[in-house]
């Protein structure tokens, strides 16, 4: 049930968003606490897939962005699940960091890694790496490209970085810090 309800929202979003009709309720907040909450309510998940959890926060600078938080918990969230699905041994770690006016978070796994070929086509619609049925039989291949879209839409970026299968995966996300 809770995986069709995923289904039917990620469908939604994106036809709130190929519509124009997406919303975006913008506020500051601090990346540091959301991400800290993110984890903490998906360590229950986390220690069910024996996986091991960092988080690294930039505590000597405030992480400050003015975006929907909404919907960047969902993005963040939506990312550090995919880790957990496809990382059957090691761990993940979250960190939040902030230089040049960005804030950067980054979740990073120690999974079953990304082919060179499918990085470029993982944020497309529908699109799932030739091997992730492998790990994880249930997907869409909606949530990577509903989290480009929602992320660009608030003047950030989302890319990932894989050294081959094997290797883990790297996600990033940057969004500009909160103006003054």
């Amino acid at each position: 049930t809770q995986n069709l309800i995923v289904i039917v929202n990620e469908f939604l979003d994106i036809s709130r968003i190929e519509q124009g009709r997406m919303k975006y309720d913008m506020v500051d907040f601090d990346m540091n606490t959301l991400v800290t909450d993110i984890v903490t309510e998906l360590k229950p998940m986390i220690d069910k897939a024996h996986l091991s959890a960092d988080i690294i926060l930039d505590k000597d600078n405030p992480c400050e962005v003015h975006a929907d938080m909404g919907k960047i918990k969902q993005v963040v969230g939506n990312l550090i699940d995919n880790s957990i699905k496809y990382t059957p041994q090691g761990g993940i770690t979250v960190s939040v960091s902030k230089e040049n006016k960005k804030v950067k978070v980054q979740i990073k796994d120690t999974g079953i890694g990304i082919a060179e070929d499918d990085v470029s086509k993982l944020f497309a619609k529908f699109s799932r790496a030739k091997d992730a049925f492998r790990t994880n039989v249930i997907g869409t291949g909606l949530g990577l490209y509903v989290a480009k879209q929602m992320i660009e839409a608030q003047g950030g970026k989302v890319w990932v970085e894989s050294e081959g299968l094997g290797k883990g995966s790297t996600f990033y996300i940057e969004l500009p810090e909160k103006s003054v």
